[in-house]
């Protein structure tokens, strides 16, 4: 994680991606924890300032159930990404809504 990121967005450093057919797509939304490659090909996971829109590919996006890791991270921390299914994110923030649940409760 560089130490150039902020509230807009979480910078990652390492090895550039290129993009095979450039780097400007046509705006669309932005959801918390979408990962988008701007020019630079540094991923940009975007936080809670992200703009609401942006042209640049996005590649994944971060689980709501694991934002509140990602936004733990801090300069120079290692990340590392692995894919999962839709039904396990979702299944992954109602198990992290019951354990809320329990520590509210108590």
């Amino acid at each position: 994680m560089s130490s150039r990121s902020d509230r807009m967005a979480y910078i990652l450093e390492g090895a550039p991606i290129g993009h095979t057919k450039g780097f400007n797509i046509v705006s669309d939304g932005i959801a918390m924890g979408a990962i988008q490659v701007p020019g630079n090909g540094l991923p940009t996971v975007l936080m809670a300032d992200r703009q609401p829109t942006g042209g640049y590919p996005k590649i994944a996006n971060v689980i709501a159930a694991d934002m509140h890791r990602v936004g733990q991270l801090r300069p120079r921390d290692e990340v590392r990404f692995i894919e999962v299914s839709i039904a396990a994110a979702v299944e992954a923030l109602r198990e992290q809504e019951r354990w809320l649940k329990t520590i509210l409760v108590a």
